[in-house]
């Protein structure tokens, strides 16, 4: 009895069912990884795919300290399976569930097939809490608000003790595959800005726990005051560990000390709100799939958006939009692949409510350049700010970057860490950016395209 376990967005040892369920009652087992070409370069964005490359050869090297040899080969996912599975006999295969639409369709296709040869296939759900089909309101439909799926996730969702690594020696079955170095899954050479990435960021599920440990010890206690400004340590920074699975957000929530006594306070109650958030744009994902490039709310199908903004649109990309904290934080992303929450806010409310363009461009820089994009969360982001999501009355909030700045970084520190020309742009205050004498000009007036926002948002019937 063989059986073979297929890694996707799962890549960790720990809290990992598959692993654990694959060697019971199996004589050996083969660990691989299957990379599609055509399923990873249309689901993962640039950064995404050195996130996955580095993340990959940790696992396999973690592995291979457990006698243990992760098989890397290339394919089409669904028919290089099926290949394998007829040529070495193997008996059942086992997935944890990749919540992404591409994939589920590819896992789905995998299922039938393997049915045929009469093949088990066990699929685990560790992307969520609980699964999107179980939560459903008393008509028997899915929630489109946050806060009644919430409480409802919460009360379906039992805390399970993370698993552990299995303590037994497993049977390595070898297959007789071309594996392919990991270098062909994100080359530098053809994305020198990549480099710079090594300066910031160590994948793995080691980084991953470590990191949750630091967080917890210095920052959890004051999370509520100090998440929203940017230029302070008052986050996290997991979400592209959490991203591609090196930790699971079951292993965070058993950090937290329940018990019949223990009461969150409020920074720990916030924070598990995040993770709850993250889990309510998965269950839209699943229920509304429409939503990865239409809005959620139908009726913003007509919205009115400029038509002619390449060029204004390139300006966001490269922080040349003449806004401070704007600018500061398209730097930050392009040096670092990864923005805080609170400026992911401001620069996609000036991109869709100042300058009026589509939130599915905004995505899409941000699904290319974010190490922690995935399709469920940078969707529901963009559509909430651009105010054709799940919130109930979203068109008049638009984030005016002045005074997000000077409530949020009210000393500089963030804009003036990401901007080297930092002197060179006005005051943080709308008359002295009118004034603005010096260099670096704003790209368009902040009260007159909030104005033209509001009233195309008002002929929305």
């Amino acid at each position: 009895m063989k059986s073979l376990v297929l890694f996707s967005n799962d890549l960790r040892l720990n809290d990992n069912d598959a692993i654990n369920s694959s060697i019971k009652g199996y004589e050996s087992t083969t660990f691989l990884f299957i990379y599609d070409k055509s399923l990873y370069t249309s689901t993962h964005g640039s950064a995404n795919l050195w996130w996955l490359e580095k993340s990959l050869r940790n696992l396999k090297n973690r592995l291979l300290k457990k006698n243990v040899t992760l098989q890397i080969i290339k394919g089409d996912f669904v028919d290089k399976t099926i290949q394998i599975v007829e040529k070495y006999n193997f008996n059942s295969v086992f997935i944890n569930q990749n919540k992404h639409p591409e994939f589920i369709k590819k896992e789905d296709e995998l299922s039938l097939k393997l049915k045929k040869c009469d093949v088990n296939l066990f699929t685990f759900n560790k992307t969520n809490l609980v699964h999107p089909s179980l939560i459903l309101n008393k008509s028997g439909e899915p929630f489109k608000v946050y806060s009644p799926f919430y409480k409802n996730c919460k009360l379906l969702y039992s805390q399970k003790k993370a698993l552990k690594y299995p303590s037994v020696n497993i049977k390595n079955f070898i297959i007789d595959e071309n594996s392919i170095n990991t270098a062909e899954i994100f080359s530098l050479d053809n994305n020198k800005w990549a480099k710079k990435l090594d300066k910031y960021w160590e994948p793995g599920e080691v980084e991953a726990i470590n990191k949750l440990e630091i967080f917890f010890k210095n920052s959890l206690s004051s999370y509520k005051e100090i998440r929203d400004f940017p230029g302070s340590v008052g986050t996290s920074k997991i979400s592209p560990h959490l991203r591609f699975g090196e930790i699971t957000t079951n292993q965070i929530i058993n950090y937290f000390d329940f018990h019949d006594n223990h009461i969150l306070n409020k920074h720990e109650e916030h924070f598990i709100k995040e993770l709850y958030w993250r889990e309510f744009a998965y269950y839209i994902l699943f229920h509304f799939p429409y939503v990865t490039d239409k809005p959620f709310n139908k009726k913003y199908e007509s919205f009115e958006w400029e038509t002619d903004y390449e060029e204004n649109l390139d300006k966001w990309k490269k922080g040349n939009t003449g806004i401070r904290i704007v600018d500061a934080a398209m730097n930050e992303l392009y040096e670092t692949g990864w923005m805080h929450n609170r400026t992911r806010m401001i620069t996609a409310s000036f991109l869709t409510k100042n300058l009026l363009i589509p939130w599915q461009e905004g995505e899409k820089w941000f699904r290319d350049t974010l190490l922690d994009a995935d399709i469920a969360n940078n969707v529901m982001g963009w559509q909430w700010v651009s105010g054709c999501g799940t919130d109930a009355a979203p068109y008049f909030r638009i984030f005016n970057p002045l005074l997000q700045e000077k409530k949020f970084d009210p000393e500089n520190i963030y804009t003036k860490k990401w901007l080297k020309n930092f002197d060179l742009y006005a005051d943080d205050d709308e008359k002295d950016l009118l004034a603005n004498n010096n260099q670096v000009q704003p790209i368009v007036d902040l009260k007159t395209s909030r104005n033209i926002a509001l009233e195309r948002f008002s002929k929305i019937k």
